[in-house]
């Protein structure tokens, strides 16, 4: 894949350039689910059955059967033939999904995987994470693997070359609350490491911060969240309070430090004052709700809504820079104009 290089990165025409991206839970032609060769290890059990396409356009066939081992020269083979992708039924997605998850360390720190292919697994694993905690953020197991899921961004942002670059072409600029989740972490992270945030336990407690900022928005009325128009006055009021009541099933969870749930608490605090839900003002708000806030508002103007088109990644910096100066920690968020500007460095 061919990372684009510019003075500003621009999202969508980044995205225009990424590997093709196949979420699951969309059903290919023939009933299907194209997931990437990438995300499977040797030596280890498929809890799923596996299908590849014999010559491009053809019907998915057969090729292992479930609870088989996966063998290095099944997937050299697989990889010689060049399948890049390969196949399973909806009816497993649950289980590719906590397979990828129990593997994802190990898949990320493989040499033999391209940054490309690392960089499209992690992401649709975190994604696929965020659909599910959206769906139901008091599951027993939402904390522990959002902070397994953390820790594996933490370590391959840190350690991987240009790992953000490539993070950046595959951020979805279609607005859904999952992906949204999953591009303010990464924004919120790579902001952090840039201006000097390096110990790995701090970054991982922020990354879980940011992953689960938005939980709350579990318990509003899809209708408002997800709606067509611009809100009311009345359902802007049901959307702010979103961060108190993400704050509360999270706390009610265990396991999150404080300082993640503070960001959870006060992400859409602003440094003047006269956000919500505390009225906080600069003083009060720690670096780490301050980088998350500017991830947030920038992902939020960056991405498509039905009733308002994405704005390209200069022209939303510019706004942000302009029209928000009071509500934001204007020193990180020039750090996060250079970020963008030069993810590579």
């Amino acid at each position: 894949m061919r990372v684009v290089k510019r003075g500003m990165a621009d999202r969508q025409s980044m995205a225009s350039n990424a590997p093709r991206i196949q979420q699951l839970g969309t059903v290919t032609e023939g009933g299907f689910i194209s997931i990437p060769l990438a995300s499977l290890r040797a030596d280890t059990i498929l809890d799923f059955e596996m299908y590849i396409e014999q010559s491009p356009g053809d019907a998915p066939v057969l090729y292992r059967g479930q609870d088989l081992e996966m063998k290095q020269d099944v997937l050299d083979n697989l990889v010689d033939a060049r399948h890049a992708d390969i196949f399973i039924k909806p009816e497993s997605k649950d289980a590719y999904r906590q397979y990828v998850e129990k593997n994802l360390p190990e898949i990320l720190k493989d040499e033999s995987i391209s940054v490309d292919e690392k960089s499209e697994v992690l992401y649709n694993s975190a994604q696929n994470l965020m659909q599910q905690v959206m769906d139901d953020p008091r599951t027993g197991d939402v904390i522990e693997r959002s902070k397994a899921m953390i820790s594996s961004t933490v370590d391959f942002l840190a350690h991987e070359h240009h790992a953000f670059s490539h993070m950046l072409q595959l951020v979805s600029f279609d607005y859904y609350t999952y992906t949204h989740s999953v591009n303010v972490c990464m924004f919120s992270l790579a902001l952090a490491q840039r201006v000097g945030f390096d110990d790995r336990e701090v970054l991982c407690e922020f990354g879980e911060g940011t992953l689960l900022h938005d939980v709350g928005k579990s318990q509003i009325d899809p209708n408002i969240v997800n709606s067509k128009n611009k809100l009311t006055f009345e359902e802007f009021e049901i959307i702010k309070q979103h961060p108190a009541i993400g704050y509360e099933i999270l706390t009610e969870q265990g396991g999150l430090g404080d300082m993640a749930l503070d960001v959870v608490r006060h992400h859409h605090e602003k440094m003047h004052g006269g956000g919500y839900p505390d009225d906080l003002r600069h003083n009060k708000l720690s670096p780490f709700v301050r980088m998350c806030t500017i991830a947030d508002i920038f992902d939020a103007l960056t991405t498509q809504r039905s009733y308002k088109d994405a704005m390209q990644t200069f022209d939303a910096l510019k706004l942000m820079r302009q029209e928000m100066h009071r509500d934001v920690d204007p020193q990180l968020l020039e750090a996060f104009i250079l970020l963008m500007g030069n993810p590579d460095r």
